[in-house]
C-alpha cells in the first residue's frame, strides 16, 4: 500500500510539472530554411535580450520555456548564407507578444518582414497568445485611416515637398494635403487614447501607454498624462511598472503640448552664454527650430523658413534657430549662406547637450511651436503643416 501511495505521489508530482504554466513556440517556415539559425529575444532597451536559439530542421523549430509575464519578444532567423559575411539585412525579424501558452509561428523565409523596410515583405502569423490577438486588433482599428494616410503622404510627397527642394513651394496645394494629413492623424490618436484607456490593465496597453514618452515628441497634454499615472496606478498597484511609469510620465510633462517651454542654456552668435528666455518675446508664436550645419534636411528647408518668416514676422511671428554644431566656425558659414535673419543660437553638446537632454531631440530637423504665452503649442512643425498652422493663426 504504502510503495502504491509513493508511485502514486511521484506520477501526480509529474503531472503537475507537465502542467505547470509555460510556453511552446513551433515554428513552420515554408521555403528553403533548413540549417538556418533561429534566435528568440525579449525585446529591451537599448539593446534586445537573447533568450534562446535553435536550427531550422524540415522546415520546423521549437522553443519551449517559461515567462514571468506576458510581453514584446522577437524571433529572428539568419539567412546569411555559408562564405557570405553577416549582415542584418539578412535578419528577418518577426516581434510579437509572448505569453504562457502553446504559440504557432509560421511564414515563408523568403517574405518574412526584417528590421529594414522592403516592399512585399510580411510579418509572421502568430496564433495562440491572448496578448498577441489584442494588439492586433488594436491595429485593425487604424489600418484603413493608415492606409488612407499613407497615399495623402504620398501626395505631399510629390505635389509639395519634392518641388519644394527645388525652391518652388506649391502653398495652396501643400496646405490643403497638410489639412488631410492632421485630420488624419488626429483620428489615429484618438483610437489609441481610447484604446490605450481600455485597456491599460494588460501589457499591451501598458506598452502603448509608454510609447507617448519614447518618441521625440510628447503629443499628449499634462492633463492626459495625470489621467495616465492614475489609472496605471490602479491596474498595476504594488508594481515596478508604476514607479516606471511615474518616472516617464514626470520626464515626459516637461515637453509635453500645453507644457511651458522648458528654458536652457545656449550660446549666441557672440559666443555669449545666454539663457533661451531671452529670445523668447512674450505675446508671439515662435517656433524653436533645431538643426545643424552639416544636416542636408535642415538646409533643405531654410528656403520655405526665409518664406514663412518674410510673410508673417510682421504679424507676431518669431523663429528661434537652434543649431546643434560642435563646430562654431561651420554654424557661422552656414547661417551666412543661409541668409539667417532671425535669432541664431548654439548648443554646442551636439546630441549630449540640453537640446537633448531636455527637448529630447533625437535627430535634426526638428520644429516646435510656441504659443503666445511659450507654451508647447504644435510639434513636428514642418513644411506645408507649418503653413496650414500659420494660416489658421493669422489669416
Amino acid at each position: 500500500m504504502r510503495v502504491f501511495a509513493i508511485i502514486l505521489i511521484c506520477i501526480l508530482a509529474g503531472v503537475s510539472c507537465q502542467n505547470k504554466p509555460h510556453y511552446t513556440i513551433n515554428g513552420n517556415i515554408s521555403g528553403k530554411s533548413d540549417g538556418m539559425r533561429v534566435f528568440l529575444n525579449k525585446v529591451d532597451y537599448p539593446e534586445p535580450v537573447k533568450i534562446d536559439s535553435t536550427v531550422i530542421e524540415n522546415g520546423r523549430f521549437v522553443f519551449e520555456g517559461v515567462v514571468n509575464e506576458p510581453g514584446l519578444y522577437s524571433i529572428e532567423i539568419d539567412k546569411t548564407g555559408k562564405g557570405q559575411p553577416f549582415s542584418e539585412r539578412n535578419m528577418t525579424k518577426s516581434t510579437f507578444y509572448l505569453e504562457n501558452s502553446s504559440i504557432v509561428f509560421s511564414g515563408n523565409i523568403d517574405s518574412l518582414t526584417t528590421a529594414f523596410w522592403t516592399p512585399n515583405k510580411k510579418p509572421a502569423k502568430i496564433e495562440g497568445s491572448v496578448m498577441e490577438d489584442l494588439y492586433q486588433r488594436y491595429l485593425a482599428e487604424g489600418k484603413d485611416l493608415n492606409k488612407r494616410l499613407g497615399k495623402v503622404n504620398e501626395r505631399y510627397l510629390k505635389e509639395y515637398h519634392l518641388p519644394a527642394l527645388n525652391g518652388v513651394f506649391n502653398k495652396e496645394a501643400g496646405i490643403k494635403i497638410a489639412k488631410e494629413i492632421m485630420t488624419l492623424e488626429k483620428q489615429l490618436a484618438d483610437i489609441k487614447w481610447e484604446f490605450v484607456k481600455s485597456n491599460i490593465h494588460t501589457i499591451v496597453g501598458y506598452d502603448l501607454a509608454k510609447q507617448y514618452f519614447q518618441d521625440m515628441y510628447v503629443t499628449i497634454t499634462p492633463e492626459q498624462i495625470d489621467e495616465l499615472v492614475k489609472l496605471v496606478n490602479e491596474a498595476w498597484p504594488d508594481t515596478t511598472k508604476t514607479t516606471e511609469f511615474r518616472t516617464l510620465a514626470e520626464n515626459g510633462k516637461r515637453i509635453a503640448v500645453g507644457a511651458k517651454y522648458p528654458d536652457i542654456e545656449l550660446v549666441n552668435a557672440e559666443g555669449e552664454k545666454v539663457k533661451l528666455s531671452e529670445y523668447v518675446p512674450e505675446g508671439k508664436y515662435v517656433m524653436l527650430e533645431f538643426w545643424a550645419s552639416w544636416c542636408g534636411p535642415c538646409r533643405g528647408e531654410i528656403p520655405h523658413l526665409r518664406e514663412v518668416y518674410k510673410e508673417y514676422k510682421d504679424k507676431g511671428f518669431e523663429i528661434v534657430s537652434i543649431s546643434i554644431d560642435r563646430d562654431d566656425k561651420a554654424w557661422k558659414k552656414a547661417m551666412k549662406e543661409e541668409n539667417m535673419v532671425w535669432t541664431q543660437l548654439n548648443d554646442p553638446g551636439e546630441f549630449n547637450g540640453p537640446v537633448t537632454l531636455v527637448y529630447n531631440v533625437l535627430g535634426v530637423p526638428t520644429c516646435i511651436l510656441l504659443d503666445r504665452g511659450g507654451h508647447i503649442f504644435r510639434t513636428n512643425m514642418r513644411g506645408a503643416q507649418l503653413d496650414a498652422v500659420l494660416e489658421e493663426i493669422y489669416d
